[in-house]
């Protein structure tokens, strides 16, 4: 075999191989083309849904900053603080869970001036708190603090007036009313209070 013969066989090898390169390169690289883009398909599925969750949880949420967290934190904390107090006294004048067996007027004095400070404490404090906190929230304290006061006018007729037997007498119905308002009250006081629980747990904290 010569010299020639030898280049002939490799250049012949060369271009056997180069054909079937072109051709393994070609399946290669039209394969890897529908792999990347399946792989891209389920990658930027897997991106939507986790955008949707996150858009999800953002509309479930309200995001505020530190300082407005604290600072409306601390104002619920004490309309939450002082309404309890009250609705804890004004029970008192016509309690649910106990006979009320007192019928010296000094006692119901002295009940009545309880009720009546934590009442004007609670207003003033729902007063001064008015402008920070949101008009729906301020209106279920000021309807809790309102029926309040109508425990505080009828305990006055009932219990504080010269002639409250007779009164009672007369208006027995109204009477009766009086201690199904303190379980009302009472009931108002327990919603308000898981209002404000889903509330704060509602906010998120950037």
């Amino acid at each position: 075999m010569t010299w020639q013969d030898i280049f002939n066989t490799i250049l012949a090898l060369i271009g056997c191989v180069g054909g079937a390169g072109i051709i393994i390169v070609a399946i290669v690289k039209f394969t890897s083309d529908k792999i990347a883009e399946r792989l891209l398909k389920k990658y930027e599925l897997k991106l939507n849904k986790e955008l949707e969750s996150f858009k999800s949880k953002l509309d479930n949420k309200l995001y505020v900053s530190k300082t407005r967290f604290d600072a409306e934190f601390n104002i619920y904390r004490q309309l939450s603080e002082s309404t309890v107090l009250m609705v804890k006294e004004v029970s008192q004048l016509f309690p649910s869970f106990t006979r009320d067996s007192r019928t010296d007027i000094n006692t119901y004095k002295e009940k009545y001036g309880l009720a009546l400070d934590k009442v004007v404490i609670a207003q003033d404090l729902l007063s001064a708190n008015a402008p920070f906190i949101s008009k729906e929230v301020y209106d279920k304290f000021s309807e809790l603090e309102k029926k309040c006061k109508d425990q505080l006018y009828a305990f006055t007729d009932f219990r504080l007036r010269p002639d409250a037997k007779e009164y009672i007498e007369e208006c027995r119905d109204d009477y009766k009313g009086a201690y199904k308002k303190t379980a009302e009250i009472n009931n108002d006081l327990n919603s308000l209070l898981e209002d404000l629980r889903t509330y704060l747990l509602s906010l998120d904290v950037m």
